[in-house]
């Protein structure tokens, strides 16, 4: 199980050590590991592709930000986010272009296609 809060001020040393929480500040985080974990979970064919992967990557780490600040800066949000929340958003709709590119039993997908 996973919570997610925003911080820990109202949280007692009991509390997170019986729940075995660990909080790390966003911003000390960054965004390149959301980054590389999504990068782990491309599909096989398109992984295998070292100038796809390597475009991907560069794409992300060269925009992912200043595409979050963008958004603080000139998009009113109704619900806050934070970048982590923004970045694995990016990620999911990219998410949906790789589709096709997923073998099932019925469709194989050839080297033509990538």
């Amino acid at each position: 199980m996973m919570f997610e809060v925003e911080d820990l001020a109202v949280a007692s040393p009991a509390t997170v050590s019986r729940c075995g929480m660990v909080y790390m500040e966003p911003e000390s985080l960054k965004l390149a590991p959301l980054i590389t974990s999504w990068m782990n979970t491309l599909p096989e064919k398109v992984a295998a592709n070292p100038f796809i992967k390597n475009s991907l990557k560069k794409l992300l780490d060269d925009m992912i930000d200043d595409g979050a600040y963008f958004v603080r800066k000139n998009c009113p949000e109704i619900v806050g986010t934070v970048s982590n929340n923004l970045t694995m958003s990016c990620c999911r709709l990219l998410d949906c272009y790789m589709n096709e590119y997923i073998e099932t039993e019925t469709k194989k997908v050839t080297d033509e296609i990538i």
